[in-house]
């Protein structure tokens, strides 16, 4: 009897240690990757084992394989360095471009709906991030109202629920008890003013903090 042969994409598969995987312990190719991603994936090479290895065609290749999400473009495009007739790239089995029409990926839906996943969780991070910065605001506004109102302990007892409120999440709760401050016939046409000052400078700084983390958030995408 004989010992049924094992098939693999080439005569070099898993033979040697992914640089990638072995420096951050992450590989984007995934399950596509040539290379072993640890001691355990290691298989001695063909030639010295005396196996006979078949080579499974790469558009059965390609099928078999999952795809990673983190490479969500792999092999959907031609190769620009692939020279077909001598069967070489400069990339080597790392590259995620198609060498030939054969291994091209045939399913675009993956892209779309990883884009559209990225899309939705970048406007769930700016809705919670405008959130936490209208916490801050509202917070920073009843604070500084206290010194429109030094002294006047009913006030200030209410400045203090409006500040306890936004921390802990109640905006709406924060703003009512600003305006039922504010709007109060009592007070004065300087009081007014005060308020408008402390409003716009809030105002001021929400608008540049958004514009800084909205930035930031750009340097991280590219």
């Amino acid at each position: 009897m004989y010992q049924q042969a094992t098939q693999y994409p080439n005569q070099k598969y898993k033979t040697q240690l992914c640089r990638h995987f072995t420096s951050n312990g992450v590989c984007a190719l995934g399950l596509r990757c040539q290379f072993a991603h640890g001691p355990q994936e290691l298989r001695a090479n063909s030639l010295q084992t005396g196996y006979v290895e078949q080579v499974i065609p790469a558009n059965n290749y390609n099928k078999v394989q999952g795809i990673n999400p983190m490479v969500v473009n792999y092999k959907t495009q031609l190769c620009k360095h692939f020279n077909p007739q001598t069967g070489q790239c400069k990339n080597g089995p790392t590259c995620t471009f198609a060498h030939g029409e054969s291994e091209l990926n045939t399913i675009p839906y993956l892209q779309s709906q990883y884009q559209q996943m990225q899309q939705q969780m970048k406007q769930m991070n700016q809705q919670q991030l405008q959130a936490d910065l209208t916490q801050q605001i509202l917070v920073m506004i009843l604070t500084n109202m206290e010194h429109i109102f030094p002294g006047q302990q009913q006030i200030l007892y209410l400045l203090k629920q409006g500040q306890d409120k936004a921390k802990q999440g109640d905006t709406q709760g924060a703003s009512d008890i600003i305006k039922q401050i504010i709007h109060d016939q009592e007070r004065s046409k300087e009081e007014k003013q005060q308020y408008q000052q402390i409003y716009n400078n809030a105002q001021r700084h929400y608008d540049q903090k958004l514009k800084e983390i909205q930035s930031q958030q750009q340097q991280q995408l590219y």
